[in-house]
């Protein structure tokens, strides 16, 4: 049964690929000479009451095809275990955003749970393994022309499509990709500054103490810069980059990423995506040679009604050297996620409870992956592909 599900799903894996690359030129020839809509300022309130509380709570249960042992799901970084409930995540977010020049903010974003923490929890905070603050920073708004964004602590990663998710945004798909798991970081701490220099083009620029780390890995710093244009109304290009060094005891190994990521909502109810990466590092291979890994992903989703879509993934990541997943090898793998969407209206019990209005997503996912090298676990042994099923529901306030 698996084998025929796999049939299926890896061309139209390859076709969505190819379709995603060969679309992306027309990013830059779809420019519309009109400018979006401007949004009025919100009216003026005391500083205390523009702080907002949200989260939400993420539960999955995943199946492998292979049965492997340990129980454990190859090369997946949140879904990795296997035939067990999990509580992904449990959020909680305490924020005052910033949109002014003079304005002062804050965000504190705390998780809980059996997955995500142990992915994302930092060098250097020393905190229970099941809880993790991705993000801890202070902003402020200079007064500088259209306004000068600065912000100083820890934030997740400006890198990737993909998210680590929360109430404020999450995945068309229940797992990460490859690209995502292996191929960026998750936070980083330092400094940013980002600049809107039109409605259709920003940038950001950050000076870390590396990746994942909240305390300084060595004597060099981890720069990055980022831009982003809004090519059209319905198109976006992102172009990342990092460089600096990121072993720990060591400023001389220096480690590069470039990422592209693009949008294009091609119709009212369908959009397309792709990410593209590449990266090194100096010395990083087991052999102690420089490591090189690189990836391409394309994505779509089609909202079939309003509470009703589907989303699709198809993947391409190189470990060259293996660096990154512990094996010199290229991974393919191809994700369907159907989604239903719930409104969740706790105020019309009673009012006291508007705060906690907000939505149930409810998923399934298929997903099939592949490898050139036999790195998959199949019982006691290992093989080439594997094949899971999952649900998941996540309650957004």
């Amino acid at each position: 049964m698996a084998v025929a599900k796999m049939a299926v799903l890896r061309p139209l894996g390859e076709i969505l690929l190819l379709g995603v690359m060969l679309a992306s030129p027309l990013f830059l020839s779809a420019q519309s000479d009109t400018p979006p809509p401007t949004v009025d300022p919100p009216e003026d309130q005391s500083w205390w009451k523009a702080v907002t509380f949200n989260g939400c709570a993420s539960f999955s249960y995943t199946h492998n095809t292979n049965h492997p042992v340990p129980l454990l799901n190859q090369f997946r970084v949140f879904d990795f275990n296997d035939d067990h409930p999990e509580l992904d995540v449990a959020q909680f977010v305490v924020q005052h955003a910033v949109n002014a020049p003079r304005q002062f903010g804050f965000r504190i974003n705390t998780i809980a749970g059996s997955a995500v923490p142990q992915v994302t929890a930092s060098r250097g905070m020393h905190i229970a393994q099941d809880f993790d603050i991705p993000e801890l920073y202070l902003s402020y708004v200079a007064p500088l022309a259209r306004g000068l964004r600065l912000d100083a602590g820890k934030f997740v990663t400006p890198f990737g499509y993909e998210v680590i998710g929360g109430y404020d945004g999450y995945n068309d798909n229940f797992s990460r990709g490859f690209i995502f798991g292996y191929g960026l970081p998750f936070t980083h701490t330092g400094l940013k500054a980002s600049y809107s220099f039109s409605s259709r083009i920003s940038a950001a620029a950050f000076l870390t103490n590396g990746c994942d780390a909240v305390t300084r890995l060595n004597r060099g710093v981890t720069s990055i810069g980022q831009i982003s244009a809004a090519t059209s109304k319905t198109t976006n290009l992102t172009f990342t980059f990092l460089h600096g060094p990121n072993k720990p005891r060591n400023g001389y190994d220096q480690s590069s990423l470039y990422e592209l990521v693009g949008s294009w909502k091609t119709l009212p109810k369908l959009t397309l995506a792709f990410d593209g990466l590449y990266a090194d590092e100096d010395h990083a291979a087991p052999n102690g040679s420089d490591a090189i890994w690189k990836g391409v992903a394309g994505y779509s989703k089609y909202s079939i009604t309003h509470a009703f879509s589907l989303a699709f993934r198809g993947e391409i990541f190189t470990d060259s050297g293996g660096s990154r997943t512990g094996t010199s090898q290229t991974l393919h793998g191809f994700t369907l996620t159907p989604e239903y969407v719930l409104a969740v209206k706790a105020s019309r019990v009673r009012h006291e409870l508007r705060h906690f209005d907000g939505k149930f997503v409810v998923r399934i996912e298929v997903r099939e992956d592949f490898s050139d090298q036999n790195t998959f676990r199949h019982g006691t042994g290992f093989t080439d592909h594997q094949f899971t099923t999952a649900g998941n529901v996540i309650y957004l306030f």
